[in-house]
């Protein structure tokens, strides 16, 4: 298959993306609570706004998934699916740690995902079967087969963090280096190119991972649901890693 456009579109509607994230960037505009107590600036919402434009300019009949406007269902085959801005907490502390995913579904398969960091100049993307690049050069999971010594990340929120608590308080026993970066496609991103061993996500939503996961399973890793299951985008938990230590990480979340 051929996306040598949708690759195109992507990238350039990501960078349009974080012009506008720029432009906001320590500036506490427009910011307001969602219903589950997470926070939304103005810069989500205009953000959204240029990548969809740009999205329906150039594929007008396609369907949409947005964090911020929800779903457009075009009843196509082709579905893009958005987070304008992750990390969106981090953003309005001024840490830099956030960015924009978009990816592609055909017939409900992911084949195209970007992510792109503005202030730290990165962008990571895959295409399905062609591997996974970090501003160009191709990465890979790490090769840590152990868990002592490895870096795991985890998925820690207001929804899940006596969840994530008990976990971290189980793997505590091995020498264990635990980082949560506010970012869940930053998080992703780590473990694609080798500098996280393992990623432990307890609650998310398909417009945060749909890019990073082709990203990472190009880069070699693996990712399944918290029971070792194949993963379905409506689930909201997984396990993410380079394969090698995955099995171990499945057991102390039993």
């Amino acid at each position: 298959m051929n996306l040598q456009k949708e690759k195109k579109v992507a990238l350039q509607a990501a960078k349009q993306a974080s012009k506008v994230l720029i432009k906001y960037y320590g500036k506490k505009e427009g910011v307001r609570q969602k219903p589950n107590k997470s926070l939304v600036a103005k810069a989500d919402i205009e953000a959204n706004k240029s990548i969809i434009k740009i999205i329906k300019k150039n594929f007008p009949s396609h369907s949409i998934l947005s964090e911020e406007t929800g779903v457009e269902d075009n009843k196509s085959d082709w579905k893009w699916v958005i987070d304008p801005l992750d990390g969106t907490h981090n953003f309005l502390h001024n840490i830099p740690v956030f960015g924009t995913s978009i990816a592609l579904e055909y017939k409900n398969q992911v084949i195209l995902g970007v992510m792109h960091f503005p202030v730290l100049c990165i962008t990571a993307i895959a295409e399905k079967g062609k591997g996974a690049f970090l501003n160009g050069k191709r990465i890979f999971v790490s090769g840590r087969k152990n868990l002592d010594y490895s870096f795991v990340l985890v998925d820690v929120s207001r929804s899940n963090r006596i969840t994530a608590a008990n976990f971290i308080k189980k793997l505590s026993s091995t020498a264990v280096d635990i980082r949560n970066f506010g970012s869940a496609i930053y998080n992703i991103m780590l473990v694609a190119c080798g500098k996280s061993d393992g990623y432990v996500i307890l609650s998310t939503n398909e417009w945060d991972v749909a890019a990073g996961f082709l990203i990472v399973e190009e880069a070699g890793g693996k990712i399944t649901s918290l029971h070792g299951k194949k993963y379905a985008f409506n689930q909201g938990k997984y396990v993410i890693s380079n394969g090698k230590i995955h099995n171990k990480l499945l057991k102390y979340l039993k």
